[in-house]
């Protein structure tokens, strides 16, 4: 699955916006919204795990 869609994903399911994942995470709204639009594909392994805990979400589901 594709890092995008993944978090597009996520924040559904949880009815959560970019805004609150970048407040929960540090990450700018502008560097989030980069890479939900495929601008930019990696986020660095520091910020992918802040994601993920934020959204109290499994990083195994993007090996799928």
């Amino acid at each position: 699955m594709r890092l995008s869609s993944w978090i597009n994903q996520q924040l559904k399911q949880q009815n959560k916006s970019v805004y609150w994942l970048a407040k929960e995470t540090g990450i700018a709204t502008s560097t989030l919204y980069a890479v939900m639009n495929g601008n930019n594909k990696a986020l660095g392994l520091e910020r992918l795990i802040k994601v993920a805990i934020a959204l109290d979400a499994d990083l195994n589901e993007l090996k799928k």
